[in-house]
Formats: structure tokens, sequence, C-alpha cells
């Protein structure tokens, strides 16, 4: 299974507030992210200390006219490959933007599948196999543009002339929707073969209550994956409970993992958190891990 750290809107709401560092005749520049760490106990011989993927940003931008602005965002990231300690651009980009005609916007970055793992309330933990890059859904540079017609989106992506993504968004009454379709034609690194992922996902709020749903399915040289989930994430003020569960079949050999967490906020921008994760599959036996963290959004 590939995991990696998420956080949905839930989790953030209030908490990525960038700093705005300067502003002049229409220039406005920010500064943001977040320091992460966790204790991550996979039994009481292997217990780390560590980074959990510390970040920053930089964001920028400049009103050209009555309902235009141009605009630019980098985020840098922190990770410890093979125990040397590295910083990495995660993404980078620059765009314009019309009240009327839309967004366009040109770099390094993720579609619209990043927003569509919608089951997921964990900081940790989940399965996520939309993100490949030989089926043209990873970080990859693109020319993406979106359109918004009131609740709805539409955005389309293209990143050469045989890697495009398409997909849309719908909100209405506390319910989320969205698709995302991505295709790699002639992938000369999969014997020429046509890649694809598709991931729909969905959410419901109904005051502290949120439901999520999550399916994706990616094929890669004739290799199909696809997974389904399902969680749910209750707020009681400053805390939340969360759950998910998630079943992944890759070349017919099934898998799942369960996550049961809880947070709290301390002060605005401050949470902490502790997560029991279970994941198994037909080939493997069941691996469980706890992590307990903190981060501190700036």
């Amino acid at each position: 299974m590939k995991k990696t750290i998420l956080a949905t809107a839930i989790l953030l709401a209030g908490a990525a507030n960038a700093a705005e560092v300067y502003n002049n005749e229409g220039t406005s520049v920010s500064l943001g992210g977040s320091f992460r760490g966790h204790v991550l106990v996979n039994d009481k011989d292997n217990v780390k200390f560590e980074d959990a993927g510390s970040r920053f940003d930089i964001k920028a931008s400049k009103e050209l006219s009555e309902g235009v602005k141009a605009f630019g965002q980098m985020e840098i990231k922190y990770k410890d490959v093979n125990s040397l300690d590295t910083l990495y651009i995660n993404n980078a980009f620059v765009g314009f933007e019309h009240d009327v005609y839309g967004k366009l916007v040109l770099g390094k970055k993720l579609g619209l599948n990043d927003d569509l793992v919608m089951n997921d309330f964990s900081y940790e933990n989940g399965v996520y196999n939309h993100q490949n890059a030989e089926a043209g859904s990873d970080t990859q540079d693109q020319l993406e543009y979106t359109k918004t017609f009131g609740g709805a989106s539409v955005v389309v992506g293209l990143m050469d002339k045989d890697t495009y993504s398409i997909g849309g968004t719908y909100d209405v009454a506390g319910l989320s929707l969205g698709v995302a379709y991505n295709i790699k034609n002639d992938n000369a690194a999969t014997n020429n073969s046509d890649n694809s992922a598709l991931i729909v996902g969905a959410q419901y709020s109904l005051d502290a209550l949120t439901l999520g749903a999550q399916y994706q399915t990616l094929e890669v040289d004739n290799v199909d994956t696809s997974a389904y989930g399902f969680g749910v994430h209750y707020a009681l003020g400053q805390a939340g409970v969360y759950a998910m569960y998630d079943i992944l079949e890759v070349a017919k050999v099934d898998g799942s993992e369960l996550v049961i967490g809880a947070d709290y906020e301390i002060v605005k921008d401050v949470k902490t958190f502790i997560e029991f994760n279970s994941s198994d599959t037909d080939t493997t036996s069941s691996d469980q891990k706890v992590a307990i963290g903190g981060r501190v959004y700036f």
C-alpha cells in the first residue's frame, strides 16, 4: 500500500493562515507553512522520533486590473532520504485569474485528484494510489485551467501531447462531489501502454459530523489497481475524533487499512494528535503502529 500524509480541509480549517509580509500598490506577498513532528511506534523495540514533513510556502499576487490578477506560489518541504536531510520543491507555479473567465496555472503541481480523497481525515495514514507518474497523475509540470460556475467547477490539465486530465467538483447544501480522470498514452516507460487513473470522492457535512467516501482505479501497463474507502469525523469543540477504512486491490492481491484517531487544538494553529493504524494484505501479516504527533501552522 502506498501511504502519504494527507490533511483535509476539516483538519486544516483555521490553521493554515499565511502571514502577509508585504502589501503595496496591489502587490502582496505572504509566507506560511507548518512544522510537523511525530513519535512512530511499531512495537516496543521499534520507536522513531522524527520530522513528519515540515514545509513552508511563499505566495505572491498582483492586481493587474479590475477583476484580473497574477499570482505565484512555491512550497518547499523537508524529508529524510537514507538518513540525509533534504529540502525539495514540492510545487512551484504561476497563474492568472479573472472573475469571469476563470483561472490558468502553469508550473509544477498536483491536479484536482489530490483533493478528492474525501474519506481521509488522518494526519499520517491513508490509501492513495492515484498519485502515479506513469498515469500522469503525480506532481508534475502542467498547464491547468479551472472555470467555476456557482457551486460547480471544471478543471482541465495538459502535461504533454499524450498526457492530460479532466475533472470537476460540485458543492451544494453540505454535500461535496468530485471526479478526476488522468490518461497517459503511448508511455515508453511502460511498453508504450495507455495508462489511466480515475478517482471519485464524496463528502457530506452536517453540523459537527462529516462523512466521506472515495473510489480509485489505476491501470498501468495492464496492471489494475483499485481502492475504495469510507471515513467519519466528529468535532468536539477544540477536539475531534475520526476513523476511516480502506480496501485496496493490486494485481488481484487484496489489502485493507483501518485508522482510528483523535486530535486536539491546544490553541489556534497548534494541534496534537494520536492515530492507530492497522494494515494487511493477502500475502503479508497485519502491520500495526501508533503515531503521536503535533503540528504548528503559521
